[in-house]
């Protein structure tokens, strides 16, 4: 795990001007947020989908399974998601500068970066959540998978974006992450 402190004066400016990304009001599950004056320590890991894909028979053979997950859900070493993986702490760093997407599961989200040399977007998903009480951290993001898109990814498409600022502060408030229906 590493600590990513997060500069959130973007945010405090935006809860100021009362942006219409931001709801300030509080109720009986929120906790009224303030300024904070001070960086956000958000402790990040990765799992072992941003170096790994899906096992296929056929495709792959059973002596390159690395890791099991359930009876019937193995992975396979990918050397392509090993080789870009080492590139998402610096994405990872940048997300504060970020908008991101919510993904069909509500609970993720996508952070989709354009890589110079490979001409397809990296979809980075995430789930971001409050730390435990007793963590240096005020919030914990675990990279679940990143990978490159196929050609012809609907990136362009997808809705409901957030500023990252934005959702980090409205799950470290406990506040509901309000996105326009699908």
């Amino acid at each position: 795990m590493r600590l990513l402190k997060a500069e959130f004066g973007e945010a405090d400016r935006l809860l100021r001007r009362g942006d219409a990304d931001w709801s300030s009001r509080a109720n009986e599950n929120c906790v009224p947020l303030r300024p904070m004056n001070r960086g956000l320590l958000i402790d990040v890991g990765f799992a072992n989908h941003c170096y790994t894909e899906k096992f296929i028979q056929g495709i792959h053979s059973p002596d390159q399974i690395v890791v099991t997950e359930a009876k019937d859900r193995h992975r396979v070493f990918c050397p392509i998601r090993y080789e870009l993986s080492f590139k998402l702490p610096e994405l990872i760093e940048a997300l504060p500068r970020s908008k991101v997407h919510q993904t069909s599961q509500r609970r993720n989200y996508v952070y989709v970066v354009r890589l110079k040399l490979k001409k397809r977007p990296y979809e980075i998903y995430f789930m971001l959540q409050r730390a435990a009480n007793n963590a240096e951290a005020d919030l914990r993001l675990t990279v679940e998978s990143a990978y490159l898109a196929e050609a012809g990814s609907s990136f362009s498409r997808r809705p409901n974006s957030i500023r990252f600022v934005i959702l980090a502060h409205k799950i470290l408030a406990n506040q509901p992450v309000k996105f326009a229906p699908r």
